[in-house]
């Protein structure tokens, strides 16, 4: 994969406009095209997995695991749904981990194309919908006993609101384990409209009881510096 991708290269990121990667000498895109990036196969996880040398997949997914441990359940059992789910590698790391079957939700289509074409076989299910939608999305997700909820990297800033996650917690049923992973800057409790005041009303509401909430580095920029997530695990009140 390597050699297929020689000629890709990282770029520092311009001061207001986000981070960009040179597909070749005559194609630039902001790393955040998804679309694009996905039309590739395996470029999305050599720019990611490892050139910014991402973790959030696997720390979500052990993080999952190890919810699903504390709480006795045997994950064989399982139906976990893995909210932006991508090219399927959270999926793929819950199944490689022991869990019976996964339904992926993506707002792309592209995502989903791409996953069935690079990891065919690891979804039960994959739907496209955004949960800002709950409506929609229940009811496609409603042939599925949904028994836990994994995500990396989703939620937060221009990926999906908190809202999206309480809407994403609401499918399960209660004592579910959870496992989610959101960029630090939208975990600050003080803002009233961010993450980190919408997990401390799930928990005071009683949808939420929180097992782990750790700090971990999610991947570094394209000019090399760190860039810090939450983990938060959980089970469903």
């Amino acid at each position: 994969m390597t050699d297929v991708f020689a000629g890709v290269r990282l770029l520092g990121p311009p001061e207001t406009d986000g981070e960009y990667i040179a597909l070749s000498e005559h194609e630039t895109v902001h790393l955040h095209e998804y679309t694009r990036i996905y039309a590739v196969p395996g470029l999305y996880e050599h720019v990611v997995q490892e050139r910014l040398r991402c973790t959030s997949p696997q720390v979500a997914a052990a993080g999952f695991l190890r919810a699903a441990a504390t709480l006795g359940l045997e994950p064989d059992s399982m139906t976990v749904l893995d909210v932006g789910a991508g090219t399927g590698l959270v999926g793929e790391l819950v199944r490689h981990g022991g869990v019976g079957r996964v339904v992926g939700v993506d707002a792309l289509a592209a995502a989903r194309a791409a996953s069935l074409r690079d990891r065919p076989g690891v979804y039960a299910g994959y739907v496209v919908g955004d949960f800002l939608h709950a409506d929609e999305l229940r009811e496609a997700l409603r042939p599925y006993a949904l028994g836990g909820l994994v995500s990396a990297g989703a939620f937060g800033g221009t990926h999906a609101t908190p809202q999206a996650l309480r809407n994403a917690l609401a499918v399960l049923s209660s004592g579910a384990p959870v496992a989610f992973t959101i960029d630090e800057r939208w975990m600050d409790a003080s803002d009233p409209d961010g993450f980190g005041a919408a997990v401390e009303q799930l928990v005071a509401d009683g949808r939420l009881d929180v097992l782990e909430r750790t700090r971990f580095q999610h991947r570094v920029t394209t000019t090399g510096e760190p860039v810090f997530y939450q983990l938060v695990v959980g089970r469903t009140g």
